[in-house]
């Protein structure tokens, strides 16, 4: 089951997040549940939004876990992941449109991030890999470790978005629609040309703020360290009219 709360950084904060080592719950061989682990560790540092450290780079730390988490953020980290390799299955099996009968497998694990400020569980995500081609169990295995390296760029969108503003429009149609604007986030906080951002505007509903969204833009080039420009793909009008209004407008990073 997947635990999840609204979690978003600013946009020229790269949070530092610190990955425990995996405890392997499973009847997967500890070996391979230590290369899940590495590739893990690799698939998340390929993000250009966090910074990723190991427990290991800290030394002996404290056991007691409010200890533990403070000592962690006196080194300057904001969050803690965990993990366990909850579940491991194998077999064999046909291929798709094919007789020919090759390895199978499936390995479940968990994901927990843990604010360290606040102590606060943020989620808890339970996730799993899998591959149907191998040609042995051993290369089963590995080539479904090597699928969870891949899902963790997925991983940090759901759980690392990244919010700014509008800083201005630049072009509009002829029917006075935006057509592309500024954001203020950039390089500094791993945003990269491409990534899809929701637009909001500030409302009153029965005299309560909220925000609700108007559109979607898409980055389009990275100009400067807090800077990006984006094209409007959504909402065009929405977004012209309520800039020119003064409304704060607000963009947030999504999954694409």
């Amino acid at each position: 089951m997947l635990l999840l709360m609204v979690f978003s950084v600013a946009a020229q904060d790269k949070p530092t997040v610190c990955i425990e080592n995996f405890i392997n719950n499973s009847d997967l061989n500890n070996q391979y549940a230590k290369q899940l682990y590495n590739e893990i560790v690799s698939g998340l540092s390929k993000s250009s939004r966090i910074i990723i450290v190991q427990t290991s780079s800290f030394g002996k730390l404290p056991k007691d876990p409010t200890a533990y988490e403070d000592a962690l953020m006196a080194e300057g980290v904001n969050y803690l992941l965990k993990g366990t390799v909850d579940g491991y299955t194998a077999g064999r099996g046909k291929g798709f449109l094919t007789d020919k009968i090759y390895d199978q497998c499936e390995i479940k694990y968990t994901l927990t991030l843990i604010d360290i400020e606040t102590h606060q569980t943020l989620s808890s995500e339970a996730m799993s890999c899998s591959y149907t081609l191998g040609s042995s169990a051993s290369e089963a295995i590995s080539k479904a470790i090597e699928e969870a390296s891949g899902d963790m760029k997925k991983y940090v969108n759901r759980h690392f978005k990244v919010n700014a503003k509008v800083k201005a429009i630049d072009q509009v149609d002829s029917k006075q629609r935006a057509k592309t604007l500024y954001v203020t986030m950039g390089s500094s906080s791993g945003v990269t040309k491409g990534d899809v951002l929701e637009v909001f505007a500030e409302v009153n509903i029965a005299g309560e703020k909220a925000k609700k969204k108007i559109g979607e833009v898409k980055v389009t080039e990275i100009m400067s360290a807090t800077l990006s420009q984006c094209e409007v793909k959504s909402g065009g009008a929405e977004i012209k009219v309520a800039f020119d209004k003064g409304s704060t407008l607000s963009v947030v990073t999504r999954v694409k």
